[in-house]
C-alpha cells in the first residue's frame, strides 16, 4: 500500500510542475507578443518622424510661398479656406505609393502677412490606415519668414 501512495505523490508533484510550467509559458508569450506590438508602433512612429522632417525641409528650401506647388507637385493639393493642403501616399519605405500606401502625409499651409515680408505656417500631419480607419501618428509645425 505505501508503494501506491508514493506513485500518487510523484505524479501529484509531476501535475504541479506542468501546471508552473504551463503558466510561465503563457506570462512569457505575453510578454512576447506586448513586445512585438511595441516594436511594431515604434517603427510606424519612426517612419512617420521621417516623412515629416521630410515635408519639413521641403518647405524650408522653398525660395518664396510660390515655390511649395512645384516643391510638392508629386501630391494633390485643395484648398481649405485659407490653407493649401498638400496630401502625398508613401509607402512603408518612404516611397510615393498610389492605391496601397502605408502612410498619408498631409501638409497644410497658411502664409499670413508679416511686416514687411511674409510668414509661412505649415502643419505636417502623418497618419496610417485607410478610409476611417486611418490614425494619427505624428504631427509637426513649422514656420519660415520670406523677407519682402
Amino acid at each position: 500500500m505505501k508503494r501506491h501512495s508514493g506513485i500518487h505523490s510523484f505524479f501529484l508533484e509531476m501535475i504541479l510542475v506542468l501546471l508552473f510550467l504551463s503558466v510561465s509559458c503563457a506570462a512569457v508569450l505575453q510578454l512576447f507578443s506586448a513586445a512585438h506590438a511595441t516594436a511594431r508602433r515604434s517603427a510606424e512612429l519612426n517612419a512617420a518622424m521621417v516623412l515629416a522632417q521630410s515635408a519639413a525641409e521641403t518647405i524650408q528650401s522653398a525660395e518664396t510661398p510660390a515655390d511649395l506647388d512645384r516643391l510638392f507637385q508629386n501630391g494633390r493639393k485643395k484648398q481649405e479656406g485659407k490653407a493649401s493642403v498638400y496630401t502625398a501616399d508613401c509607402g512603408a519605405d518612404g516611397s510615393p505609393a498610389g492605391q496601397n500606401a502605408a502612410y498619408r502625409v498631409e501638409t497644410a499651409v497658411r502664409t499670413s502677412d508679416a511686416a514687411p515680408g511674409v510668414m509661412l505656417e505649415a502643419k505636417i500631419t502623418v497618419s496610417s490606415g485607410d478610409g476611417s480607419s486611418r490614425r494619427e501618428l505624428f504631427t509637426l509645425n513649422t514656420k519660415k519668414y520670406f523677407p519682402g
